[in-house]
């Protein structure tokens, strides 16, 4: 009976024992055999290249330099408590530092593991001289994200930082991977698509211990493609130049075509600082900035234009018949709505004053009663015209929409009625009204170009294709009012009484006009915008300078340096 028990439980102990064997080698093949896979056969990514990004006239603005990274393959450094003590020597790191990064980051003696990332180019040769002492220990080349000019094209081209975890759950699908660096903002964020490399590898075979066995196959990688812009980058680099030291923004375009030429925003921030793991508090810093350097005014700051808007309320003035360019009023430094009065900038007044006298001493008074005439809804309507409160659709990511009020959204978002105290400010561009400097450019540009918004754009080619130029937007305004206001543009600087004076050039004629938009919290911001040359613009630009007080001042200033450059500098000007 004993040795039936005996019997009957051996009997299923190798019936489990088979199950078992059942289990893993049958049902279970699939998971071990992959894992088996996986444990012998390794795959080591070799990173594409990023596009080079060009200037219109072909200089690199963002291009790919030559690195040196220090390695260190586990297998082949037999001696390693003496190598990691002569590296450290060359590498000026402490030895204990060494040994911790590579216990850190070691998973296989076959692979190397990077001890100190872009060391110089004398260093990197200094170490290939004692190869032979520093068994395992590789000087690899790679290529480095290198922004030619610095902070002065970052709020182009934007910068690029390591993908994180919600990221590449979302792109993964389409080749991106942990250690892959994505475009944050900028030209970089936006066309990442384009500019992004395809990665290659190395296939290999290893043993049991982890040691190389054979190279299994090859996959070259592949550059991403080449961008050219319509940015000059020598230009861009003089405008970032005359905004340090000021909060602000300048923008330079071709008006006919809406080419960008130059476009910074100031403070500005080293777009190298990102790419480099090792300025991680440097870039963080940035980020908590109270200066907010990483903000594109440009395109997100959202200001009172002050006078420069009287030209759209003067052109809706003319358009609409309530005034002529003969209209006269009298100003005495002061306008009287019931007990409430409203300033002229110039206290003592300017006397009487027609449409083009208005427009070139930017007489408060004048379009107080010009703004009274048409009434809020006017000039709301033309302002939308002119393309105030909606983006221009520039192919940067995240442009602002600013604001243009009216009665009905006063109701609408604030529940309450409008009062004519707020037509009397917004007819000198200030109150609720908000713009961006880009928007004021496309203000400029109509009349720069004879009555159409351009369609303003970044990108020239990507690879060898031309990007087609978007048609400009036609203005719904007449050849003759624009023709008016066009010359009172121009004696706001030719004039010795114009506001604009401090922007003349010589030998090119410039039209403008200048603005001073009051500001609760400190000094009013200057606004200068203009174009050039008069009679056949081929260049506009906007300046604004938060709290730099007259427009006719700093902004002017800045302007006619920008526009001497450019005479001086470049061929824009030139031709036909």
């Amino acid at each position: 009976m004993r040795d039936r028990i005996y019997s009957t439980i051996v009997s299923v102990l190798f019936l489990l024992i088979l199950c078992g064997i059942f289990y893993l080698q049958i049902l279970r093949w699939p998971l071990y055999h992959n894992l088996s896979q996986k444990n012998h056969i390794r795959l080591i990514p070799f990173q594409g290249l990023r596009g080079t990004i060009y200037d219109r006239n072909g200089l690199p603005i963002v291009e790919n330099r030559l690195s040196f990274d220090v390695m260190i393959i586990p297998q082949e450094a037999h001696d390693a408590d003496r190598t990691y003590g002569r590296l450290a020597s060359v590498l000026g790191i402490p030895q204990g530092k060494i040994e911790s990064t590579v216990k850190k980051n070691y998973f296989a003696p076959f692979a190397p593991i990077t001890i100190a990332s872009d060391i110089n180019k004398d260093t990197a040769f200094t170490l290939e001289e004692m190869k032979q002492e520093l068994p395992g220990v590789l000087v690899q080349s790679r290529a480095l994200r290198w922004y030619v000019y610095g902070e002065r094209t970052s709020h182009v081209i934007g910068y690029l930082s390591l993908i994180n975890s919600e990221e590449l759950e979302r792109l993964r699908d389409y080749g991106y991977s942990m250690r892959d660096l994505v475009g944050r903002s900028g030209v970089e964020r936006l066309y990442d698509g384009y500019l992004r490399g395809k990665d290659g590898g190395m296939q290999v075979e290893v043993d049991a211990t982890g040691r190389l066995v054979k190279v299994l196959g090859n996959k070259n990688p592949t550059k991403g493609r080449d961008i050219t812009l319509t940015v000059d980058a020598k230009l861009q680099a003089y405008v970032a130049d005359c905004l340090a030291g000021y909060k602000g923004a300048a923008i330079v375009v071709d008006p006919n075509n809406g080419d960008i030429l130059a476009f910074a925003s100031s403070p500005m921030f080293d777009s190298n600082i990102f790419t480099d793991p090792n300025n991680n508090d440097v870039a963080a810093d940035l980020v908590r900035a109270g200066s907010r350097p990483l903000l594109n005014r440009a395109i997100n700051g959202q200001y009172p234009p002050g006078s420069t808007f009287k030209l759209i309320v003067a052109t809706s003035a003319l358009e609409t018949k309530k005034i002529t360019p003969h209209t006269t009023f009298v100003c005495d430094g002061k306008f009287e709505l019931g007990n409430t009065e409203f300033d002229c900038w110039k206290e003592e007044g300017h006397g009487p004053q027609d449409l083009e006298q208005g427009t070139v001493h930017s007489c408060n008074v004048y379009f107080y009663n010009t703004g009274r005439k048409l009434g809020p809804d006017i000039i709301a309507e033309y302002a939308q015209r002119f393309g105030l409160g909606k983006p221009t659709g520039i192919d940067l990511i995240g442009e602002s929409s600013g604001l243009v009020p009216s009665p009905a959204w006063k109701r609408s978002k604030r529940n309450a009625s409008w009062y004519e105290g707020e037509t009397i400010n917004y007819a000198i561009g200030q109150g609720y009204l908000l713009v961006t400097p880009l928007q004021m450019t496309e203000v400029v540009s109509v009349f720069a170009s004879g009555g159409s918004a351009p369609r303003f754009h970044l990108i020239k080619k990507i690879g060898n294709s031309e990007v087609s130029v978007p048609k400009p937007k036609p203005v719904n305004v007449s050849k003759k009012t624009l023709d008016i206001i066009k010359s009172a543009m121009r004696q706001v600087v030719d004039s010795d009484t114009g506001t604009g004076q401090r922007a003349r050039v010589e030998g090119v004629s410039v039209a403008a006009k200048t603005g001073t938009a009051q500001n609760p919290q400190g000094e009013p911001h200057a606004w200068f915008m203009g174009y050039a040359p008069a009679d056949k613009p081929k260049v506009a630009l906007v300046v604004l300078i938060e709290h730099g007080g007259h427009g006719g001042y700093v902004a002017a200033d800045i302007s006619k340096k920008v526009i001497e450059f450019i005479r001086d500098n470049t061929e824009i000007l030139k031709g036909g």
